[in-house]
């Protein structure tokens, strides 16, 4: 039995008034929330086939998260952000016989696999010490070819959830609000299973990433403001658009603030420093799907900046020739439709360990950009430098074998007419001032102004917003991209 459905049991028994979600319609006690897992077990009984999920994050899909659990079935969380083709090879490799999706969602879901609705009849809470093994299967869109299924036992999200609830210090006092996608595994542990095994409580705020990515920035800020919440988790563009409402409004973040987890992209420093000047306590991470999501995390009270803390308890985590290699009770049992994996994980990250012995990432090992005169450039280390900068939305490191990088450049909301007034030299010394620090061999000497939705269009990004850095190499051989390049004699002393 997992550990989240045994903690849930427990807390039926011990505190079943105590409210354990809220969403934007609705709260459910720990009680009510064992009754209706337990009827939706009920109603998932008769078949083996597995099971995948397809809804906006709710309490409807709590209950049906936790069910599929207990059901010792397969369980597929489905991305809303993968395109049909994804999610139509996701469907085949998994096997699934069907699809649980809320109104929302069902049509899309429909095109698929056979759906059902999201379940809602209560059952007898004493079904739940009934509950199976099962396995929970993770979808990573990658940056080429078909996404990859990523097996996960019980025995692997305990590990991460214990682990997690450790390091954070987390306590039935908590209150977790949750504005990122269920579907990604990080979400899934840190807002459902975590606040279930220690008697906490979670805040579901379904459409604050959309409406921050839309341009409204004060859409998080005012969530947090609503929750009064105690941990979180975010991703670095979220944070940037929650200190930036913080900035333009005079305000500071929450005192009831103790913990901001951040981590699926490297955070740029300037992003990093604003938000802890008003008030965000953040905590930089570090995992990946393979590994159960988390591997390495701050702790409160012992931040340090510019890594991601230490490895969580139970983990062995090495150096071997430069890359970052796992091995523990996490990692996965291995990839659906291929062999099983036992033993240490090799990441493909780049890292070391600093002297207090925190992890330091440097970047994806097949992602180092060489330049014609050897020089080893690691894109991601100067990317985070840029979108550091409020003008910059994205900014993409390429030019492998080329005599200096190229930087492809998103302007972001406070880009005014910067980008397309300026001249060349003017905004290269602009970016060159933003990578303060930067060697000269690492900088960018030219650009190439372009949008998410261009990039897209161009495939130059995944479906879900990944960059395809050996696409961007291709696009900028070709006669389009030499013909956008913008690039300056640049002086040494550049003006601020």
């Amino acid at each position: 039995m997992a550990e989240v459905i045994e903690a849930l049991r427990h807390g039926a028994a011990h505190w079943p008034s105590r409210i354990a979600f809220r969403d934007h319609a609705e709260e459910v006690t720990y009680g009510s929330l064992a009754r209706l897992v337990a009827g939706a077990m009920e109603m998932l009984r008769g078949n083996d086939a597995p099971v995948g999920l397809m809804a906006e994050n709710s309490i409807g899909w709590v209950i049906a998260d936790l069910a599929v659990t207990a059901s010792g079935r397969r369980f597929v969380p489905l991305p809303p952000f993968f395109s049909d083709e994804q999610l139509s090879h996701v469907v085949k490799d998994a096997g699934l016989g069907l699809i649980l999706a809320d109104n929302a969602m069902a049509e899309r879901a429909a095109r698929f696999a056979p759906v059902r609705p999201l379940p809602r009849a209560e059952g007898e809470a004493a079904l739940l010490a009934d509950a199976s093994p099962g396995e929970r299967v993770i979808y990573t869109s990658g940056s080429t070819g078909q996404p990859k299924g990523v097996r996960l036992g019980d025995k692997q999200l305990d590990h991460v959830s214990r682990g997690l609830a450790t390091a954070i210090a987390a306590t039935e006092r908590d209150s977790y609000l949750s504005v990122l996608p269920f579907p990604l595994l990080l979400e899934e542990l840190c807002g459902i299973h975590v606040p279930i095994m220690v008697g906490g409580v979670s805040a579901i705020r379904k459409d604050v990433a959309a409406q921050c990515a839309g341009g409204n920035l004060d859409a998080i800020r005012n969530a947090f403001e609503e929750v009064l919440t105690s941990v979180s988790v975010l991703v670095p563009e979220l944070l940037r658009a929650w200190a930036g409402s913080l900035i333009l409004s005079g305000e500071r973040a929450p005192a009831s603030l103790r913990v901001v987890a951040v981590g699926g992209a490297p955070v740029p420093p300037q992003v990093l420093d604003a938000a802890v000047n008003f008030g965000i306590p953040c905590l930089e991470g570090y995992g990946l799907s393979e590994c159960g999501s988390v591997v390495a995390v701050n702790r409160p009270g012992e931040a340090a900046p510019g890594t991601v803390g230490r490895p969580l308890d139970g983990l062995a985590v090495t150096i071997s020739g430069g890359e970052i290699v796992v091995e523990g009770p996490s990692v996965m049992s291995g990839y659906v439709g291929r062999e099983p994996h036992e033993g240490p994980w090799h990441t493909g990250d780049l890292g070391h360990f600093d002297e207090a012995g925190n992890l330091v990432i440097e970047g994806r090992k097949d992602a180092m950009l060489v330049t014609s005169f050897g020089r080893n450039v690691q894109p991601e280390w100067i990317e985070a430098h840029l979108q550091g900068d409020p003008r910059i939305l994205r900014a993409t490191l390429a030019g492998h074998g080329q005599t200096w990088p190229t930087a492809l450049i998103v302007p972001g909301a406070f880009a005014g007419n910067f980008f397309t007034d300026a001249r060349p030299a003017q905004v290269l010394a602009a970016l060159h001032n933003i990578c303060s620090g930067v060697p000269d061999y690492a900088l960018p000497r030219s650009y190439i102004l372009t949008t998410n939705d261009e990039m897209q269009a161009l495939g130059l990004t995944s479906p879900n917003g990944r960059v395809r850095r050996k696409a961007i190499e291709a696009w900028l051989r070709t006669a389009d991209a030499r013909s956008r390049s913008r690039t300056a004699l640049v002086p040494k002393e550049f003006p601020k």
